[in-house]
């Protein structure tokens, strides 16, 4: 059985994310470590039990981490997800007990410990670069990170560049790729028209009779009204949970290709942009996932969420 840490900022979609992974048989998470992101870890950390709690099956701790990025200003994302981040329509409550601890210190300690660990990312990288900064023989003990984040080839919301799990911190996302660990990018344009939760997706999932089910929907009304004003598209868009069935769903991944791949962090126009080198002679340390079966993650989703 595969074992991971999901790092995350706790949006809507994210919350998705965790119930995902905290459903399959086939993984058992280890740690939900929170960071600073498109929420504040205040909100973040409560978010993500209220994951926990919905999954309803195996409980792992939740521990709060990096409140800001390592350098830059924190700019959240609340226009999309809500002030809570689950469309502020009263489901960001839990009564589960926050994990004793530090993040950052959560990370190293099952880096340390365990020899087959993944990390899956859900929003900036800034909690696995502070690790990989006090500990980087700990941490070049993990197996893979498989990160949401980047562009491929179609410019992206937040600047013409960049992603914004990957803007927010570029920093520490070239620290990262710079760690040794290998690591896999399922960008956002990748998800783009495939892993999108159209208006008869969303009627499947309120008619699967379950409460996971429903609160897929409802968490992210916010989400799928932003949509729809920003694009003029009645979809839900699902970049996290993209990533989690490429992690754990066999066939969802459809087109890989490596590289060796840098952050830029210097350039004002630039910041943040995952720079790709499909052709360099040094050692390939990125595999970004160019194509998913929207198909294969849309059932994925549903047999989740389906699970009495």
């Amino acid at each position: 059985m595969r074992r991971f840490i999901i790092d995350t900022d706790a949006a809507s979609d994210d919350v998705v994310a965790m119930i995902l992974a905290l459903r399959d048989s086939s993984c058992k998470v280890e740690a939900i470590t929170v960071v600073a992101g498109a929420l504040p870890v205040e909100q973040g950390v409560i978010n993500a039990r209220v994951a926990v709690e919905v999954a309803d099956c195996d409980k792992p701790p939740v521990y709060g981490g990096m409140t800001k990025p390592l350098w830059r200003k924190h700019i959240t994302g609340e226009s999309a997800h809500g002030k809570d981040g689950m469309s502020d329509i009263g489901l960001a409550k839990t009564s589960l007990p926050l994990g004793e601890g530090h993040a950052v210190d959560r990370i190293i300690e099952l880096a340390e410990k365990f020899d087959d660990l993944e990390i899956i990312t859900l929003g900036s990288m800034t909690n696995i670069a502070m690790a990989i900064m006090l500990n980087s023989k700990a941490m070049k003990r993990v197996k893979r990170i498989i990160a949401m984040g980047g562009q491929y080839r179609m410019p992206n919301p937040v600047t013409a560049n960049a992603e914004y799990n990957i803007w927010i911190d570029a920093e520490s996302a070239d620290i990262v790729l710079q760690s040794g660990i290998p690591v896999t990018f399922v960008p956002l344009d990748a998800c783009y028209g495939v892993a999108e939760i159209n208006r008869e997706d969303r009627e499947k999932l309120l008619a699967c009779g379950t409460y996971c089910g429903e609160f897929i929907v409802k968490a992210n009304s916010k989400l799928l009204q932003f949509n729809i004003n920003s694009y003029g598209k009645d979809i839900i868009s699902q970049p996290d949970p993209s990533a989690v069935a490429c992690a754990l769903c066999e066939g969802v991944v459809l087109e890989t290709r490596t590289c060796y791949a840098r952050c830029e962090t210097k350039s004002e126009l630039g910041y943040g942009q995952l720079i790709y080198d499909f052709n360099s002679e040094k050692p390939h340390n990125v595999t970004v996932v160019t194509k998913i079966s929207g198909e294969k993650f849309k059932q994925y989703m549903l047999d989740m969420a389906s699970l009495k």
